[in-house]
């Protein structure tokens, strides 16, 4: 059992590089071919594993969207904030947060040089213990 600890912190930076691509992938995609929009912060919708922001919004044909948005920023964030939104003309209630006040793009850089951290770590323990 002693063999596999390595693989703590290699399968941790893996699963933490996995979601900061998705996350990056996503946000990407809805900045170069989405439409921009202005919304407003309307609320929180909390479980006990996750918040998420909801802002409300209209988009070009008029459409009224209430659309929740993944952001390690929520706690900064006030109701009634006005953000811009980017969204997919075809899903609008998959709109993410481009601009804000309280929004930084830092956070999803130290979680990758998290990820790339414990990747190594987890190789480089590997390599001591299995070779």
């Amino acid at each position: 059992m002693v063999h596999l600890y390595p693989l703590l912190p290699l399968l941790s930076g893996v699963v933490i590089l996995w979601v900061v691509a998705r996350d990056t992938r996503v946000e990407l995609r809805l900045v170069r071919h989405g439409m921009r929009a202005k919304a407003r912060v309307i609320g929180y919708h909390e479980t006990s594993t996750a918040s998420r922001m909801i802002v409300q919004f209209r988009t070009e044909d008029g459409q009224e969207v209430h659309a929740e948005h993944e952001n390690t920023g929520w706690t900064a964030s006030r109701s009634g904030e006005i953000v811009t939104v980017a969204y997919d003309p075809d899903r609008p209630d998959l709109a993410r947060i481009v601009a804000a006040p309280w929004l930084s793009h830092w956070v999803r850089g130290m979680f990758a040089a998290l990820g790339v951290v414990l990747m190594s770590t987890g190789l480089l323990l590997g390599y001591l213990e299995w070779r």
